[in-house]
């Protein structure tokens, strides 16, 4: 009898617990997640997420958390059973750019959903759109003909025309397709093999019939290699202090900096190294393909005194065109205090 009774009031204590999991609130949200594809710079955009008490008791809303950019409008703290309250999301573009993933966190009182993510993703343009990039990139060997190009992009209602790409440089020349009148424009720039070698930058002035804002600039960056080249440029073995070096044994090891060398179309290329600065140790290794060098670039721990270190790297080849090649090297030592 005394083991019947404790199983009738064990059974009877557990019919209170279950019936409160299921009558408590129940959150419903119509849409987690929403995708507002491209929008304009400037846009004021507005969402609606719906939520829903699915339960037998009032839902509590706990409060609202929200990324830059998302302003979630003010909702009832209480949504009765079986009704339903509009959460409104807005979103203010004028800031934004690219790619834009924002999220609002709904807290709540819900025991099988504290917090609930609502998710706002899209893409942001300018009214004028400059792709892939707002800029170009072109690079070429001296003698090679190279040319990049990006579209323009009109996305405000009112047609664009252009009516002049200005630039000073020499190093390179422009054409301007229209692929689709007054909303679409191809534009190209040409680089000329035979212009002044090494790095430049120059930016294009692209007038249009815009009122607001009628000039375009897009940055241009150029370089021309000569048949005999590096990469880097320069060497930059940045800035170490004493007492790390004194610590840390492998150290210059690991800041170490690699040095390519190359001759364009070679297959017999060679080369010999020399500096202006004790502190290094070169090392050269010849590539498989003769036309290319590695060079690793190594401070020696027993010539290092503190202060800058500037000088060069000397690079004598067999090519008759370009006998010498000199590379800049930087570095500084920091005394320990």
């Amino acid at each position: 009898m005394l083991v019947r009774r404790v199983g009738v009031t064990f059974a009877l204590l557990l019919m209170p617990l279950a019936s409160a999991a299921s009558l408590g609130p129940r959150a419903v949200f119509s849409q987690t997640t929403v995708d507002f594809g491209t929008a304009v710079q400037g846009a004021k955009l507005v969402h609606e997420f719906i939520l829903r008490n699915e339960g037998a008791v009032a839902l509590r809303i706990r409060g609202l958390q929200a990324t830059a950019s998302l302003l979630p409008d003010r909702i009832s703290a209480s949504i009765a059973p079986g009704s339903q309250v509009v959460l409104r999301v807005r979103l203010d573009t004028t800031t934004l750019s690219g790619h834009f993933e924002g999220v609002v966190r709904v807290l709540l009182d819900d025991p099988a959903l504290a917090e609930a993510d609502l998710t706002v993703v899209g893409r942001v343009v300018p009214p004028i759109e400059v792709a892939p990039a707002p800029a170009f990139f072109v690079a070429a060997q001296r003698g090679e003909r190279k040319e990049v190009a990006v579209e323009i992009v009109n996305h405000e209602p009112e047609p664009l025309a252009i009516e002049a790409v200005e630039h000073s440089s020499q190093r390179f020349t422009t054409r301007l397709d229209s692929l689709e009148a007054g909303r679409r424009y191809r534009l190209s720039v040409v680089l000329d093999p035979e212009g002044p070698a090494g790095k430049d930058k120059d930016v294009l002035r692209i007038r249009t019939s815009r009122r607001a804002s009628p000039v375009l600039t897009i940055p241009v960056y150029t370089n021309v290699r000569e048949r005999v080249y590096t990469f880097p440029d320069a060497v930059d073995l940045g800035a170490l202090r004493l007492s790390d070096i004194e610590a840390k044994p492998d150290l210059l090891l690991r800041t170490a900096q690699t040095l390519m060398i190359y001759q364009s179309g070679g297959a017999n290329f060679r080369v010999t190294l020399s500096s202006d600065l004790p502190e290094l140790d070169l090392k050269l290794e010849r590539g498989g393909q003769g036309d290319r060098y590695q060079v690793t670039v190594t401070l020696i721990r027993e010539k290092l005194r503190p202060g800058a270190i500037k000088g060069s790297i000397i690079i004598a080849t067999n090519d008759p065109q370009f006998p010498t090649v000199t590379v800049p090297v930087s570095a500084a030592i920091i005394e320990a205090r």
